[in-house]
């Protein structure tokens, strides 16, 4: 399926990139999202037309992101104090939603789609270092630390 990008997309590609990506991805994430746009002649045509906008809207978005990405980066922790089994591990887990929620919590708004955890969710007491990509191209990190509850 070929598109045509209205905006930067984490490793795929930046704005007005046409690109060949898989039906699933193109018809169930990047339309209904508004990310991208079938390559017709007469997409391609209207895309033109919008070019300038659509890059002054990028532009406004980088920026944003930038800007989180700074506030970000000045939290030293987010500390979670849960329940441990007697073999020390967690009774659940911890999972990019209640890493979001933790950072809004905190102050700064963060979707559940920003958190990147691609060995999965925590399960282990412990420090971890959570990646969050803001934007296409800003991505921060937070240093995450898991302990017992106390009592």
């Amino acid at each position: 399926m070929k598109l045509i990008l209205l905006e930067n997309v984490y490793n795929l590609g930046g704005l007005g990139d046409t690109v060949t990506v898989r039906p699933g991805y193109g018809r169930n994430f990047l339309l209904p999202r508004g990310k991208a746009v079938a390559a017709t002649p007469e997409n391609i045509e209207k895309f033109e037309a919008q070019r300038e906008e659509l890059m002054r809207q990028a532009n406004e978005k980088l920026g944003v992101a930038q800007a989180r990405a700074e506030a970000i980066g000045g939290i030293e922790e987010v500390r979670f104090e849960v329940a441990l089994s007697p073999e020390g591990r967690l009774y659940g887990s911890i999972n990019p939603q209640e890493i979001a929620a933790k950072l809004t919590e905190m102050g700064f708004a963060v979707e559940k789609a920003e958190v990147d955890m691609p060995e999965g969710p925590i399960r282990e007491p412990g420090e971890y270092t959570i990646g969050l990509i803001l934007h296409a191209d800003v991505q921060a990190e937070v240093k995450v630390t898991v302990v017992g509850e106390e009592g």
